[in-house]
């Protein structure tokens, strides 16, 4: 199983709180797969909890980075860039 790195940038104006957070949990959740999330320096988090992510305080501008545990490239993308979208709010 490879790992795919990307970086996502938070561009709703309240940042990273409860309703985007539900949604990568979902994704996450519905997927099967290991994907980790997290702030440039710090430690990442597993994405499975909105909790942990909403820990994080991640505002409006900040680029998170994301990593994806998956079989194949294009179903770890396309997990990144629905997370995007997530956070354009």
């Amino acid at each position: 199983m490879a790992t795919v790195k990307s970086s996502v940038t938070i561009h709703d104006p309240i940042g990273l709180h409860a309703r985007p957070a539900g949604q990568i949990v979902k994704l996450v959740k519905e997927s099967g797969l290991e994907v980790r999330i997290g702030k440039h320096g710090q430690d990442l988090v597993k994405a499975n909890s909105p909790l942990r992510m909403m820990a994080m305080k991640a505002k409006t501008g900040e680029e998170l980075l994301i990593e994806v545990d998956a079989d194949d490239e294009a179903s770890a993308n396309d997990i990144i860039s629905q997370v995007q979208e997530f956070l354009k709010g």
